[in-house]
């Protein structure tokens, strides 16, 4: 593949084109992110489902009390449910933390702040446009996105920030920190920052699973891949930084083979200067 027959933008494919591309697949997930996303919604799962039944009394639930029963028929009595809210809580700690410790130079830097929340100019013009098109006031084309669009990177960054918050206010509910007042606001902002959390789920969860256009994001969480169709026109720089990377790895290995080739590669001696003198 040569450098200059990689477009520097979105050009009309024909039917042929569209249809290879379809067929073709890019590598998008490590199997390191997918794990990390699948323990991460199973987490949120079993600490929403726990901590809203948690949160009921004679006075006040957030829950019908079928549920509450329910989930208490599932880990047994309040004092159990306690306990298994805080051991996948902890748990949940635990593994990020370890994955930031491990993965700081490699995974942090490099996916999380450069390729999942950093805005750049065409995300800002792409959040623009979008609202903007929901209120049916633009018709603008949305300008290139990277391997994550502008809204999935909102969520991302929302989430980043939501998470210490949750987990340290979760820690001091658990082991009573800084005396009964903290302890009362802690348990105030857990519940917000879970809250704000669980809007953006909600959103996240339609647009991957639901949405039409966004299906093969969500199954690229399954199976690691998207077809080069989608990433072509969803996802475009993305798409052209992959071309890009493609093509001087075809060009090193090119100049490899002729550096091993017998007859291109190796210099063969003067043959005059080979043979002996009379």
């Amino acid at each position: 593949m040569k450098t200059s027959a990689i477009p520097d933008h979105a050009i009309p494919l024909s039917a042929e084109e569209a249809a290879a591309m379809e067929q073709r697949q890019i590598k998008k997930h490590h199997i390191a992110i997918m794990l990390l996303h699948w323990f991460n919604a199973l987490v949120w799962v079993l600490e929403l489902t726990t901590g809203l039944a948690l949160v009921s009394s004679p006075h006040f639930r957030v829950v019908p009390l079928w549920f509450t029963d329910l989930v208490q028929g599932l880990f047994g009595p309040r004092a159990n449910l306690l306990r298994a809210h805080l051991v996948i809580g902890f748990t949940w700690v635990i593994v990020f933390l370890s994955y930031g410790l491990f993965g700081g130079k490699t995974y942090l830097a490099k996916e999380v702040l450069q390729k999942e929340i950093a805005l750049d100019q065409d995300d800002l013009q792409w959040l623009r446009i979008r609202v903007l098109g929901i209120l049916g006031r633009s018709k603008e084309p949305l300008p290139p996105q990277g391997i994550y669009n502008a809204g999935q990177k909102l969520f991302a960054l929302m989430v980043y920030v939501m998470l210490p918050i949750i987990m340290f206010t979760g820690l001091i509910m658990a082991f009573h920190w800084f005396g009964t007042a903290v302890v009362g606001w802690a348990v105030l902002i857990h519940f917000a920052s879970v809250g704000v959390v669980v809007c953006g789920l909600i959103v996240h969860v339609y647009m991957g699973a639901v949405f039409p256009e966004e299906k093969p994001a969500f199954f690229s969480m399954v199976t690691g891949t998207v077809n080069e169709l989608f990433a072509y026109s969803h996802h475009f720089k993305w798409w052209r930084e992959v071309k890009l990377e493609d093509a001087v790895w075809m060009r090193q290995r090119r100049n490899a083979d002729r550096e091993d080739d017998p007859v291109e590669g190796v210099s063969r001696p003067d043959q005059n200067a080979s043979q002996p003198r009379s």
